[in-house]
């Protein structure tokens, strides 16, 4: 047998109900309501199981548009932050570069317990880190990709491992000079291995798994007319300053890892809107 609960609400109703005008009194003062009654709520069975049956497939209903509504905003924000990403080119940019942290395999547990590894890596003046997998030990495994903006003349990237430590400062125990394959730049994607250095020697702590691809990026020429004539000297009034050296500051405190030419190349790009700048390294520092 099917039983549901509802509470009902049992009660007089005010005399003034659904009335607009306030009664006034003989003195002209209006009379004051007299609040209702409200009795206990009332204990209401269900026990027709066609009823139950309909009262559980609308509640089922109910849920389902909740949760379809969360899923479509969830997918609406994700599409629009890599629209953010996709769309802003920082200047001096060569392309966009994928790398994907698999896992590696370390050549010593330093400490008592197994560690917790995390993986730091530098592209540029961007920084980003791994989640720390816990009791990883000397088989940490990430599985994270991280994007980023390749500017021109980089040609390597640099990474270190760290052991997470809860009281004290976070140890390095492990690092490499990753030199990207020219095949990369060619459309190819790079699966490989590549030789960690540490305390153990070079090339001799072990080992990382990196997939590495690479997206060329296109950006409009700006072309320059310059006039054979000696042109003459006008008075000019100075540029408008878009941001100062100290929103410049302030940025660079909220985003230490950033280098302070990148900020001042988002808020050139950004117009100095300081807004828009924080979204476009939001974007380029995230994961």
């Amino acid at each position: 047998m099917f039983c549901i609960i509802f509470q009902l609400l049992l009660g007089d109703l005010p005399a003034d109900f659904l009335r607009l005008a306030v009664p006034i009194t003989a003195t002209g003062q209006p009379q004051q309501q007299v609040a209702p009654v409200v009795r206990a709520p009332t204990t209401v069975l269900i026990t027709d199981p066609a009823l139950a049956a309909q009262h559980n497939l609308i509640q089922a209903q109910w849920i389902d548009t909740d949760e379809n509504k969360k899923t479509e905003e969830t997918t609406k924000q994700k599409e629009a932050f890599q629209h953010a990403f996709y769309s802003f080119v920082p200047p001096n940019t060569r392309g966009r570069i994928s790398i994907t942290v698999v896992e590696a395999k370390l050549a010593k547990n330093y400490g008592l317990v197994r560690m917790d590894p995390y993986c730091r890596i530098r592209v540029g003046n961007a920084v980003f880190e791994t989640p720390t997998d816990i009791h990883g030990g000397k088989a940490p495994k990430w599985n994270r990709i991280v994007n980023a903006y390749l500017p021109h003349g980089v040609e390597s990237i640099y990474l270190q491992i760290f052991d997470e430590r809860a009281f004290t400062v976070d140890e390095c125990i492990a690092w490499a000079h990753v030199v990207l394959p020219s095949a990369v730049f060619n459309g190819e994607i790079i699966d490989d291995w590549y030789q960690l250095s540490g305390q153990q020697g070079d090339g001799k702590e072990g080992a990382i798994d990196l997939i590495v691809a690479f997206t060329p990026v296109e950006q409009s020429p700006q072309v320059a007319i310059e006039s054979t004539t000696q042109p003459q000297q006008q008075n000019v009034a100075p540029p408008r300053v878009l941001f100062t050296e100290e929103e410049v500051k302030e940025l660079h405190a909220m985003f230490p890892s950033v280098d302070v030419d990148v900020i001042r190349c988002v808020l050139e790009e950004k117009r100095g809107n300081k807004d828009a700048t924080v979204s476009a390294i939001l974007e380029m520092t995230s994961e």
